[in-house]
């Protein structure tokens, strides 16, 4: 074997074993600050790895509901209802861009999609003509029908992040519009479905 080939070898080797050196390290600082806040009886932070795959899934979803609400949109017959679907599309699609952003920002790629059946479903319910727009408002308001229970797992998620602030206010703010979706959606469903 020639010497150039190798060098080319060990340089391919040596930087295999950096890569794996540098992760290790990380992983050690992470366990680091993990036992450090316990030892001061503060919540751990999660692992980064953690943050990321939430922000990404919730990402996921967001960009999807972006996308159904464009096709509820399109057959939408009710205009009070068909104004405040643009106003919530907006947000939705604003989320899943400042998601993405944020999972760049702590290293991560955006790349979480959900499943086929679950997007084929969704767009196909928000774009349906066979069911009326309070059909659709009550569906909705029957899953979601407490913000607080909705939106628990970001609280949940922005309970650990003391750590990172940056993500902590992004997912809190972000909370805040979800609640007027879930407002919108109460309000307009009691509109057209009387009780």
């Amino acid at each position: 074997m020639s010497t150039d080939k190798t060098l080319a070898r060990i340089d391919r080797t040596l930087a295999k074993l950096s890569k794996q050196q540098d992760a290790l390290c990380e992983e050690v600082v992470g366990l680091r600050a993990r036992l450090d806040a316990l030892a001061e009886g503060r919540p751990a932070a999660p692992p980064v790895q953690e943050v990321i795959a939430f922000l990404d899934q919730f990402r996921a979803g967001e960009s999807l509901g972006e996308l159904s609400l464009g096709a509820w949109i399109d057959v939408c017959q009710v205009e009070c209802v068909r104004g405040g679907l643009r106003t919530v599309q907006q947000r939705e699609g604003f989320h899943a861009r400042l998601l993405a952003e944020r999972i760049k920002e702590l290293g991560g790629n955006p790349s979480f999609e959900l499943p086929d059946a679950i997007q084929d479903t969704l767009m196909q319910d928000a774009g349906s003509t066979e069911k009326s727009d309070a059909a659709k408002l009550l569906a909705f308001v029957e899953r979601f029908s407490s913000a607080d229970e909705a939106l628990a797992p970001i609280d949940e998620m922005v309970a650990k992040l003391d750590a990172d602030p940056e993500t902590q206010s992004l997912l809190k703010t972000i909370r805040q519009d979800e609640c007027s979706t879930i407002e919108f959606f109460q309000e307009a469903c009691a509109l057209l479905n009387p009780s």
